[in-house]
């Protein structure tokens, strides 16, 4: 197996199915009107990050684990198995919602109030494929590591 087109692949695949995750949750909570959305409340748009990055960081780090593990269950044995993904999920996890935190103390403690919908659209998009892709090439790129036999 070529590691590196592996990776390539599932990091696309991650970020394409976060982005439409993150549309299709953004018109959910906050509707399809174009109308300024607050960081706090009604909107609560600064804490909207949190949510998000809890769903996005568990599927982009679980669900590639569990595919391409499948193809190498000798890495996972070696590895540990499900403790293995385990901490490996739990680590990605963290990060994203320490990421979300962040971006939400900015939003909340910044100079500004609000944000247009547009851009708020746009942030979320890019948080949430970005996101995808920076959980799943830590998870496959610790599961790689691994297996031991073949560099990414």
């Amino acid at each position: 197996m070529n590691i590196a087109a592996r990776l390539r692949r599932e990091q696309i695949t991650s970020g394409a199915i976060n982005l439409v995750l993150s549309a299709a949750f953004f018109f959910g909570v906050f509707g399809v009107s174009d109308r300024p959305l607050r960081f706090a409340a009604p909107d609560n748009f600064a804490l909207d990050f949190l949510p998000q990055a809890a769903a996005m960081a568990l599927m982009s780090s679980l669900v590639p684990l569990l595919v391409v593990s499948a193809s190498l269950r000798k890495a996972v044995r070696r590895s540990g198995g499900g403790l293995f993904i385990a901490r490996t999920v739990l680590v990605v996890v963290s990060a994203g919602l320490a990421s979300a935190a962040a971006l939400a103390a900015f939003c909340l403690f910044g100079p500004w109030r609000e944000i247009g919908w547009s851009l708020a659209l746009a942030v979320k998009l890019i948080y949430g494929s970005g996101l995808g892709v920076a959980g799943t090439t830590f998870a496959l790129t610790r599961l790689f590591a691994h297996r031991g036999s073949e560099k990414a």
